[in-house]
């Protein structure tokens, strides 16, 4: 009986060593989500992911929040970030899935080997700028019935991967308008030198009064008060936010898809009448159509982008996918 307790107690510690012995680390990793940066916590027992718990996030409730309540679990039964996105919720998903990677690498990847893999990313990468010019009769006509004139310049500067896919991209537009375009702070052309000057509206009478001056100093002052929708920030508002911020969504969004992809997407899941992403409330004509033969996950995507951008991707304010196509040719 003494011998069997010995056993038994033996067992017992040797039990609780092995217990001891199991090895908790917690590692922290950041990546960009959808609303801005997005912190992990992973704990790693034994070399093994034992718990991800999203830390800090920017991320609309109801709509990447899923992801966030999703995703960690899934992470730890697989044993690592080999598992699908949330649907409704994917550039979020990604974010967490990059975010624990990157706390994972800065253990698993020697110092040496970092440069490395990132000269050969560098490598596979390839750049294009593009641009699209679009004329507009437009917007509306001044206060003696003359038309208004307007034109937008779309740029578009892209990195793709060897696959095509976006990178990563930054757009900005460059709306001109005719100096009889009332009440606005755009950037205005007057014509050429010699052709008489144009008509101008006068904020503080509220109508046309007189033309722009015709000389050629003149001339050449209006270019230096030009200035494009990013660079003019908060003072250029849309639905969302600023120009600059629908923007912003738009690039992180496409962030991931080929060119083909992109301009697939806008055909199904954007109005054919202005350009605009769908929603459950668009009523141009065909769009509720449109909107109902999308799938529940495609819907649920839409709703994500347009918590945060709702503006047109090709109208006459500027053709931005066709900056992005041009931009992926000369990347080509």
């Amino acid at each position: 009986m003494k011998k069997l307790s010995r056993m038994l107690c033996a067992l017992l510690l040797a039990a609780c060593m092995c217990a001891c012995s199991a090895t908790a680390e917690e590692l922290t990793g950041e990546a960009e989500g959808y609303g801005g940066p997005l912190k992990v916590a992973v704990t790693v027992t034994d070399g093994k992911i034992s718990q991800v718990k999203v830390t800090s996030h920017q991320e609309t409730e109801g709509v990447g929040t899923r992801a966030i309540d999703e995703l960690p679990a899934a992470i730890v039964a697989a044993g690592g970030t080999d598992v699908d996105v949330v649907a409704g919720a994917t550039y979020t998903s990604r974010a967490i899935l990059q975010a624990v990677d990157n706390a994972m690498g800065r253990t698993s990847a020697s110092p040496a080997a970092q440069p490395e893999a990132t000269s050969t990313a560098q490598d596979t990468l390839r750049h294009g700028l593009g641009m699209s010019a679009v004329g507009r009769l437009g917007p509306g006509t001044d206060s003696e019935g003359n038309q208004v004139y307007s034109f937008n310049v779309a740029f578009c500067s892209a990195s793709f991967d060897k696959e095509g896919r976006v990178v990563h991209s930054l757009f900005d537009v460059m709306e001109v308008v005719t100096p009889n375009c009332e009440g606005t702070n755009l950037p205005q052309f007057s014509g050429f030198p010699g052709q008489g000057g144009f008509a101008k509206w006068d904020d503080a009478q509220g109508k046309v009064s007189g033309k722009t001056e015709d000389t050629e100093e003149s001339y050449l002052a209006e270019f230096s008060t030009w200035t494009t929708k990013r660079r003019q920030g908060d003072s250029y508002k849309l639905g969302k936010g600023s120009w600059a911020e629908e923007m912003d969504a738009f690039q992180r969004f496409f962030e991931g898809k080929t060119v083909d992809e992109i301009e697939a997407w806008y055909a199904k899941a954007c109005s054919d009448v202005n350009g605009r992403p769908l929603t459950a409330e668009s009523t141009q004509s065909g769009d509720a159509d449109k909107y109902a033969a999308l799938t529940d996950e495609e819907k649920q995507s839409l709703v994500d982008l347009t918590t945060s951008a709702t503006m047109s991707l090709r109208d006459p304010h500027g053709d931005l996918l066709t900056a992005l196509r041009m931009a992926w040719e000369q990347a080509k």
